[in-house]
């Protein structure tokens, strides 16, 4: 509403939400330009406020920071060989990249690494890559990239390349698996932050 004027916790109570949910909607909605902090804490619309003297500018008594993600990489798998569905882990990665490219306004660079041998056709994995991203929501946010050799590798060479700030990866269990071998080698080589997310939707940071 035009005039409203709103605390975390009048919308906690207003919209059901929890504290967590209530903030980043509303961070989100600073970021874009929507809403205003004013000076007692509270958010009102800033083509309403725009003029008014109660509205903050010091970000950092708000708790609203410069986000410190622009780039995520999300390493991403698919079932059958590459020809179905994303796998459970890689799915769950996804979403929790997703969420956090809404709430920081950030891109995501969804890798799918495939065998270097027999030599598969990248464009043809990509296109199906994009297929399969294309019904997940907030897709216009996620970029696809399909590479061929080994996911550790490629990992660190695309993070490097895109100027990733972060790498959500999904946790699987399996030591075989893409997105888990060899963990402790990506954590020393890659230039940024990798958080670990469980198929329940949970994550860790590494």
């Amino acid at each position: 509403m035009p005039g409203l004027r709103l605390t975390e916790a009048q919308v906690e109570r207003l919209c059901t939400a929890d504290a967590l949910t209530s903030a980043s909607a509303l961070r989100t909605l600073v970021s874009a330009g929507f809403l205003r902090p004013m000076a007692d804490g509270s958010y009102g619309r800033t083509d309403v406020f725009a003029g008014r003297r109660d509205v903050t500018q010091d970000r950092s008594s708000t708790g609203i920071v410069p986000s410190p993600w622009h780039r995520i990489l999300c390493l991403v798998e698919l079932e059958n060989e590459g020809r179905g569905p994303l796998k459970v882990p890689a799915y769950s990665a996804l979403r929790y990249a997703t969420t956090l490219a809404v709430t920081h306004r950030a891109r995501i660079t969804a890798l799918q690494v495939v065998p270097p041998s027999p030599q598969p056709s990248l464009t043809a994995a990509a296109e199906m890559l994009k297929k399969t991203v294309s019904g997940e929501a907030f897709r216009e946010l996620i970029d696809v990239q399909v590479t061929a050799g080994s996911a550790n590798e490629a990992l660190v060479r695309v993070a490097t390349e895109v100027r990733a700030d972060l790498i959500v990866l999904g946790r699987t269990g399996n030591a075989a698996s893409a997105s888990w071998s060899g963990l402790p080698e990506i954590l020393r080589q890659v230039p940024c932050p990798v958080l670990i997310v469980h198929p329940s939707g949970r994550a860790a940071v590494a």
